[in-house]
């Protein structure tokens, strides 16, 4: 993983997912927040959220009806959150660890913070000895019980009996609701690693940045799978 922020930048991301707050690597410079416009009031954030959910994301009408139901104070404190470096800190910190050591379930700010990390699976018979299937990996961050970022990888291969025959397009997805922040990711690969683990593998390259030029974190996220289901994945 990549991190590169300058002092005084925003600090969240809230990620991966999500990943996806992202800001500051243990021993980076990121004591001062600037906080995005959006973000300096409940109203303003509500207004946010529901400019993109006009756009056609669904999400972001979730989340803002989610936060709308928070009281004042609570609404107040998920806004001093996502503009928080210790937030971003935290999140980058997860992301980070080698998949061996890292946590299904990470609690931090006294658990109003949990970083999660999520794998999914499913498919169906196409033909008598054939089956599709899928096998996706997620990191993602809730602020006081709201989803804020996320980041999933997914494979779309083939099956038959337990060899891995065919990998389709792999897709990957995120959303993220920290305005001072953007992210983008490199053309996806899939592939089908050689036996004796014959799984199908997915892999992208995470870049968000901060507005201003304040900095920015990338991170390769990947997923592999075979006849039974999501076999791993991580990000870092």
């Amino acid at each position: 993983m990549r991190s590169s922020i300058r002092r005084g930048s925003v600090a969240s991301l809230s990620l991966a997912v999500a990943a996806l707050t992202l800001a500051a690597l243990p021993g980076t410079a990121a004591a001062d927040s600037a906080p995005s416009p959006a973000t300096a009031s409940p109203a303003k954030y509500v207004a946010y959220l529901e400019g993109l959910a006009l756009k056609g994301d669904t999400e972001a009408g979730k989340t803002a009806s989610q936060f709308k139901a928070l009281s004042a104070e609570e609404q107040n404190r998920f806004l001093d959150l996502i503009n928080d470096p210790k937030t971003t800190k935290a999140f980058v910190e997860e992301a980070d660890k080698a998949p061996e050591t890292a946590k299904a379930r990470t609690v931090r700010a006294g658990g109003d913070v949990v970083i999660e990390r999520v794998s999914e699976t499913g498919g169906a018979k196409t033909r008598a000895a054939a089956k599709d299937m899928w096998a996706s990996y997620s990191l993602h961050d809730t602020v006081l019980g709201i989803k804020v970022t996320k980041v999933t990888i997914r494979t779309n291969y083939q099956v038959k009996g337990k060899d891995t025959t065919k990998v389709y397009p792999g897709t990957a997805e995120h959303y993220n609701y920290v305005p001072a922040s953007s992210f983008s990711h490199s053309p996806v690969k899939e592939w089908i690693s050689s036996p004796p683990a014959d799984n199908a593998q997915a892999e992208t390259v995470w870049t968000a940045r901060w507005t201003g030029n304040l900095g920015e974190w990338s991170a390769r996220e990947r997923v592999w799978g075979d006849y039974r289901g999501f076999v791993g994945g991580y990000l870092k």
